[in-house]
């Protein structure tokens, strides 16, 4: 528990919840390519980007949920966020198959693959720097 309690005030758990994010939407988007000729599949995406940015402005008004029924009010912690897989309401293609674009599936696919490295990296250098501090070195 003490271990749990270290990591979270330092940036592991928000690299954490974009590692799982990151890794989310490679299965969806190996989902959408692999359905690219399904007639009437729907393509998914996964939200968390922007949820992230939103819970971690400064200027948006704050309170505490009391109890779990309540609506919650201002933005949500960072740190309770998770990626939601969601259908965007695109248009379907004019060939009538379906509203997948291999070219931009392919291009995002390639985009998220960087975000998970740029992030693995990221968690390496925390837990190097942990490692550091624990050595006593600086």
């Amino acid at each position: 528990m003490l271990l749990k309690g270290i990591f979270n005030h330092t940036k592991i758990p928000l690299l954490s919840k974009s590692l799982k994010a990151s890794a989310v939407r490679q299965r969806i988007r190996a989902n959408n390519i692999a359905n690219a000729n399904t007639k009437g599949y729907k393509r998914l995406e996964v939200k968390f980007e922007e949820e992230l940015r939103k819970s971690l402005r400064k200027r948006s008004v704050g309170g505490m949920q009391t109890n779990e029924k309540h609506i919650p009010l201002g933005r949500r912690r960072a740190i309770e966020l998770e990626p939601e897989v969601y259908e965007p309401n695109d248009p379907v293609d004019p060939s009538g198959v379906n509203n997948v674009d291999i070219e931009h599936e392919m291009a995002e696919l390639a985009k998220n693959q960087l975000i998970y490295s740029a992030a693995a990296k990221f968690t390496a250098k925390n837990f190097m720097k942990i490692k550091a501090a624990i050595k006593g070195r600086s």
